[in-house]
């Protein structure tokens, strides 16, 4: 995302530049500090990125390249964490693997999927705790093993059109619920048939990333108990989360409101419309709209001319000393334990996460969160209000990820399921529905 700047050339380069071979113009041997040779030595690298962002990204590799030419990096796109799974079990794994969150840390540490990067850390003299901003540092890691770390961050926040908000007379951005509700009623139209012309906020959990406002951070609510029970019977922030979603669809769209929104996502061009141009926000279909701080580089890059600001995203009534923290994740990257070249993804590794000038030149060009605290402290990066809304959401001591437990992403995913349905209609007691998605829960820990 974002324009490719011409400082990331200014990464120190250990070797002049020259051809391969034994010639008096070949690149002097590195000490790499790794146990890695300066052998020619060819690294798989899998990541979950694609489109412009891959391009965008194998910017910052060139980079990696010419300090060590030596590597070549043969980067594949699209790839998932079950990917990864499934070729480490099979012995395919890569030598390198990017992941988009956190949600799997867990899994990979837990089974040795991934190396435990402490011992490289200790051998290279790395103060990983001393290097790494503790959130990201701690949901890269899980029981001990840091099996990964953190390459960038992503902090979720409040987008909204600035011309529907002079329109609609609404001075600020709303900073709870109720305002949320009431700004979203006023920004609302419809067709003369009455469906949606323009939204004034989507609450479904499956648009495009409201994922991160069910996650129950914007409430305050807890996902497991002081005894590791599945808490979302027993706390009633996410009753009251529901109830909130409920009433707003209600109160906005309409008794068939449900069916509206999802006539209305549909006709945007469902999920896929949210990496593309015809997103509903940039096309100014929606007013408001949840999203990380990677939005900020596609209204740049698909020249839409959305006239935009970014906020914090409401939080619940009850608690209104939430407000400016929010849901976080982010990228971790982590060495398969079956790894070909394990030395050599170390130094690719490193280069990714720890170095400062390869971070801020990825968090300009993916307008993401940098990770380490050098990183953190590069004054450009603070240059755009815009991203700085999300640069202090990340810094908030509020803001943080889910716990993460050994069965990864089950919990999320048996959650998600549930909210589904119960925005779909399909749950007729909410109570005994929290109760049995949290027995769902405890059973898988159960079989771990």
């Amino acid at each position: 995302m974002r324009k490719f700047v011409v400082g990331i050339a200014a990464v120190a380069m250990v070797a002049a530049a020259c051809t391969a071979g034994g010639s008096p113009d070949a690149p002097s041997a590195v000490d790499t500090g790794s146990g890695a040779s300066n052998a020619p030595v060819e690294l798989n690298v899998w990541s979950f990125y694609s489109g412009r962002e891959f391009k965008q990204y194998n910017d910052v590799l060139d980079v990696f390249k010419e300090q060590y030419p030596w590597i070549t990096i043969n980067h594949t796109p699209g790839k998932s964490d079950q990917d990864v799974l499934r070729a480490v079990n099979s012995g395919t794994a890569p030598d390198l693997m990017i992941s988009s969150g956190a949600s799997n840390v867990s899994k990979f540490c837990s089974t040795g999927a991934y190396a435990d990067l402490n011992p490289l850390a200790g051998q290279d003299g790395l103060d990983l705790a001393a290097t790494v901003a503790a959130g990201p540092l701690a949901y890269s890691s899980f029981e001990g093993s840091q099996c990964a770390l953190p390459v960038l961050s992503d902090a979720y926040g409040l987008y909204y059109n600035t011309d529907l908000f002079d329109a609609a007379g609404i001075k600020e951005p709303p900073k709870t619920f109720s305002e949320l509700t009431a700004d979203a009623k006023k920004l609302t139209v419809f067709n003369d048939d009455g469906s949606i012309k323009i939204a004034g906020y989507v609450p479904l959990a499956s648009f495009y990333e409201n994922s991160a406002l069910f996650n129950g951070n914007y409430g305050g609510a807890s996902w497991y108990d002081d005894q590791g029970k599945a808490a979302f019977a027993t706390d009633p922030a996410w009753a009251e989360l529901l109830m909130w979603q409920k009433d707003f669809i209600n109160e906005v769209y309409g008794a068939d409101g449900y069916n509206k929104l999802q006539e209305f996502f549909a006709k945007l061009g469902g999920p896929d419309s949210e990496w593309s141009s015809a997103n509903g926000f940039e096309a100014g279909k929606i007013a408001m709209v949840m999203d990380g701080e990677w939005r900020n580089a596609f209204i740049e890059a698909d020249s839409t001319g959305v006239p935009y600001a970014t906020a914090p995203f409401p939080v619940a009534d009850d608690t209104p000393e939430l407000y400016g923290s929010g849901h976080v994740n982010g990228d971790v990257v982590g060495i398969p334990s079956s790894a070909e070249h394990p030395a050599e993804a170390w130094l690719l590794l490193k280069y990714l996460a720890l170095d400062t000038k390869a971070e801020v030149a990825l968090s300009q060009v993916l307008k993401n969160v940098p990770t380490t605290f050098e990183s953190l402290k590069d004054p450009t990066l603070g240059a755009d209000p815009n991203f700085k809304t999300f640069l202090d959401i990340a810094a908030n001591p509020d803001s943080r990820f889910k716990p993460l437990v050994p069965i990864g992403q089950t919990d999320e995913d048996l959650w998600g399921a549930f909210v589904d349905k119960w925005e779909a209609g399909q749950i007729p007691d909410l109570q005994k529905g929290l109760g049995d998605v949290a027995n769902q829960v405890d059973q898988q820990l159960q079989l771990g």
